[in-house]
């Protein structure tokens, strides 16, 4: 009789252990949610304390602390209309500070100011922007409306090289980062982060067709700050290079294509796709994709990609970031060797002598409009 009764009562214990299943995978759905907004809190205080609004005569934008020597990062065209009355910056504390220029590059719409004395805030991190997703979550933070602490959030819709015709962003970095995180008049100069709170990117514009604040925002990325600080490190050790004009940045040389990043046959580099007409780069025999092929090419039978740059100067470069970083390292007039690649197996190579000229004056997007600090 005990046997049977053991059997009989068996299959009650089943209902029961579902349940418990049940309850443990519904707590565990629940609790996840909660995680996150408990982190995007933390993302926020951290925020809240490193985020600070940088004063420049009458008008007013955003700004973050980061790096070893706690520099504050903003846009270029937020410190502008303070250049000769001098700029502050206010600190989530209460404290403002007059703060020392001691970076402008209009070319990336960047700043970098220094304060004297301790700064009241942590440095945020910098990630390396050449990892953002299209689809990742993002926070951006600042003081919209001179609305200190507003946080707000979104995706990064895009990574975008700037339209033909457009200066978005300074006219020297293509690769913007394009989000729908709302970004409003006073974000500019602002960090856009990802969920962890590393900048991926600093607010620098809104693309409008109305010239309101309805639209689409884009930041310039982390990766050109963290070459803005390198230059900025080198100059303090240099005096000599502290005085020697603008940084390589401020005039960035001008090639004149349009291209993307090439991946093929072990090869990493840059694939012309159009030539600008008139450009340093027509003028030097480079050709894109969309161009007819080069007589040589023709004979020897090869496939056509467009010219394919993979070095300047006998420096490897292997993205259009990376092009863009190395041209912003030359002047106007400067005298570049640019190596070349044919054909998706890359059995060509070639060398060309470019004399790199200034960029021409393009149709103007403009930057976040800045409003006067109340």
């Amino acid at each position: 009789m005990s046997n049977v009764s053991a059997v009989s009562h068996a299959p009650r214990l089943l209902p029961l252990a579902l349940v418990a299943l049940v309850g443990a995978a519904s707590t565990s759905a629940q609790a996840q949610p909660r995680q996150e907004e408990q982190e995007r809190i933390r993302v926020a205080r951290q925020l809240q304390e490193s985020t600070v609004s940088v004063i420049a005569g009458p008008s007013s934008g955003s700004g973050f602390v980061t790096g070893d020597e706690r520099w504050i990062v903003t846009n270029s065209h937020v410190i502008q209309p303070g250049r000769r009355t001098g700029v502050q910056v206010h600190f989530s504390s209460g404290t403002t500070r007059a703060a020392q220029v001691l970076l402008d590059s209009p070319s990336h719409d960047l700043a970098v100011l220094r304060v004297e004395g301790d700064v009241p805030a942590r440095p945020l991190p910098l990630a390396d922007s050449e990892q953002v997703s299209v689809g990742q979550n993002v926070l951006a933070f600042g003081s919209p409306f001179g609305l200190e602490g507003t946080l707000t959030q979104g995706i990064v819709s895009a990574i975008r090289d700037v339209p033909a015709g457009s200066r978005l962003g300074g006219g020297a970095v293509r690769r913007l980062i394009q989000t729908d995180a709302p970004i409003n008049p006073g974000n500019s100069g602002g960090p856009l982060v990802r969920s962890d709170g590393e900048v991926i990117g600093v607010n620098t514009a809104i693309l409008s067709r109305t010239g309101g604040s309805h639209g689409i925002g884009f930041a310039v990325p982390a990766n050109h700050v963290r070459d803005l600080l390198v230059e900025v490190r080198r100059r303090s050790r240099d005096p000599v290079a502290r005085a020697d004009g603008p940084a390589p940045a401020e005039q960035p040389a001008y090639l004149g294509i349009l291209g993307d990043d090439f991946r093929g046959a072990g090869v990493a580099g840059v694939r012309i796709q159009q030539v600008v007409p008139g450009s340093p780069a027509d003028g030097a025999g480079l050709a894109g994709a969309s161009d007819p092929p080069p007589p040589v090419v023709q004979r020897m039978g090869l496939p056509w990609t467009g010219h394919i740059i993979v070095a300047v100067d006998g420096r490897p470069t292997r993205s259009m970031t990376e092009l863009q970083r190395t041209l912003g390292r030359h002047n106007p007039g400067d005298r570049a060797v640019i190596t070349v690649l044919v054909g998706p197996d890359s059995r060509m190579s070639g060398e060309a002598v470019v004399t790199l000229g200034e960029r021409p004056v393009e149709a103007r997007v403009e930057p976040t409009p800045r409003r006067p600090r109340r």
